[in-house]
């Protein structure tokens, strides 16, 4: 096992050990489910510390590392209670933001690739405007404008696939 790669185990192994002891101290600390998000965190930052380490220099690693960091943030939200579970159903579209930001992450380790910053920009917008009619933040005659039109986001999506190809040939 190469250096690099026995970090995570090494890293995991220290905040365990430590949570534990801790716990045995008393030091109140947030109980194992309040924990879990964690885990993905900590992978993205494994994949993030690859990518600029130089282990693993494709463009994967990094819109990996920021989506599993940000999922992983957004879960604690819930977690620590600063959020109910049930308003789930409100903020949803966050998942659709994030997944906008590690494709704008992928693009920036890659520029050359404007195919991907045009779509990670859609995702980004589409996740926005449905956080606000999700989360009502809209004035709700716009709101309903907004729901009939946003075909108009796969259109916009076409005619990218459409332009990307014709730059290609």
């Amino acid at each position: 096992m190469s250096r690099p790669s026995r970090f995570l185990p090494g890293l995991i192994l220290i905040l365990l050990g430590a949570w534990i002891l801790a716990r045995n101290l008393g030091v109140g600390l947030p109980d194992v489910d309040a924990l879990w998000p964690l885990f993905p965190i900590i992978f993205g930052l494994w994949l993030l510390y690859r990518y600029f380490s130089g282990e693993r220099r494709d463009r994967d690693a990094v819109s990996g590392g920021v989506l599993f960091i940000l999922v992983g943030c957004f879960f604690f939200l819930f977690t620590w209670g600063r959020l109910p579970w049930s308003a789930m159903e409100r903020y949803w579209p966050v998942f659709v933001l994030i997944a906008g930001v590690s494709g704008i992450a992928e693009w920036l380790a890659q520029p050359a690739r404007r195919g991907q910053l045009l779509w990670s920009l859609v995702v980004f917008v589409a996740g926005g405007v449905a956080l606000m009619v999700t989360a009502g933040g809209l004035d709700p005659a716009l709101r309903d404008k907004l729901i009939n039109l946003w075909p108009v986001l796969i259109i916009a999506a076409g005619v990218a696939v459409l332009i990307e190809r014709r730059r290609k040939s």
